[in-house]
């Protein structure tokens, strides 16, 4: 799955984040900082088009920030390879046309960037390690996707339901292109329903300091030899995003950050769109742009939304 010939692109490979945005007051801030850290290519939320960017420290300003109404949207605008060209399909008249709409199809999928779940942190034994994988499960009682067997095993059926698509620790860098990370803000990790869209998972490994064999937990080992796997709590989510960015951003070959005389990392360029939050994908423009561009088709542009008292510093 990895490919170490990015010398042969002529820019390295991208990433981009994707998260969850369910309500306007959740809080991005500090993911929003990591991502620019890391030089994103772009973020990507589901939900409202606006967040709460505190902690960021401005750093949200140089970023190429992406709303959607839906990850039916989303993943069609992932497979087009973030392409804005065809947000919207039009009626199909005449056999040119469908030609055309078909090839572009097509050639598209070429360019599918994958969608690369974050399951979180996670001790255990030499498997939690290895680059062959572990599988990863539906909790039937929770609702979310983990590594852990035993939490996939139902209280009531006693079932283990796989996904199709294994976890591979971090270090292994299982890259070969562009890549899309779906991060949930949940500590419990990715929800199942946002865990199916994923190519493939990975994972940060730890070493299990908090294992408990006692009781209910060794039988299962002993008499189902499940692997001891557990979520680990010791890391929080921004962290657990950086150290999977590092990985990416060393396999891609980015150019490490200068510092400046004030010990800041020197930044790229800011937008001009300075004081946007972000821009919403999927949208017509108003009316006054239309009657000043008669002729630009504008339904299923990018457009950008004017963020309301959000004047964060320089990070």
């Amino acid at each position: 799955m990895q490919d170490d010939n990015n010398h042969e692109r002529q820019s390295p490979p991208r990433h981009f984040l994707l998260v969850h945005n369910p309500t306007k007051t959740t809080h991005l801030g500090t993911l929003l900082r990591c991502a620019a850290a890391f030089r994103a290519h772009q973020v990507l939320i589901v939900g409202h088009d606006k967040f709460n960017a505190q902690g960021s420290f401005g750093s949200h300003l140089y970023l190429d920030i992406v709303a959607f109404p839906s990850w039916e949207c989303v993943v069609d605008y992932l497979k087009r390879g973030a392409n804005d060209d065809g947000a919207h399909h039009d009626i199909i008249t005449d056999a040119a046309s469908a030609a055309h709409q078909t090839s572009t199809i097509d050639s598209s999928e070429d360019n599918r960037i994958p969608i690369v779940g974050i399951s979180g942190a996670y001790g255990g034994d030499e498997c939690i390690f290895s680059s062959d994988g572990v599988a990863v499960y539906e909790d039937a009682d929770t609702g979310y996707a983990t590594l852990s067997p035993r939490d996939a095993i139902s209280s009531k059926e006693k079932k283990q339901k796989e996904l199709p698509h294994k976890s591979y620790p971090i270090h292994t860098r299982p890259f070969s292109s562009d890549v899309c990370f779906l991060l949930s803000k949940d500590k419990r990790g990715l929800p199942v329903s946002h865990a199916r869209i994923c190519d493939s998972y990975v994972h940060v490994p730890q070493i299990c300091f908090d294992a408990d064999d006692s009781g209910t937990d060794a039988q299962l080992n002993t008499l189902e030899k499940i692997p001891r796997i557990i979520q680990s709590t010791l890391l929080e989510t921004a962290t657990i995003y950086s150290i999977v960015l590092h990985h990416f951003s060393a396999w891609a070959n980015y150019n490490e950050r200068n510092f400046a005389e004030n010990q800041k990392f020197i930044k790229d360029t800011k937008s001009n769109m300075r004081r946007r939050l972000c821009r919403r994908y999927g949208e017509n423009i108003t009316t006054k742009a239309k009657d000043a561009n008669n002729d630009l088709q504008t339904e299923g542009e990018l457009i950008f939304e004017q963020s309301e008292g959000v004047f964060a510093s320089d990070y």
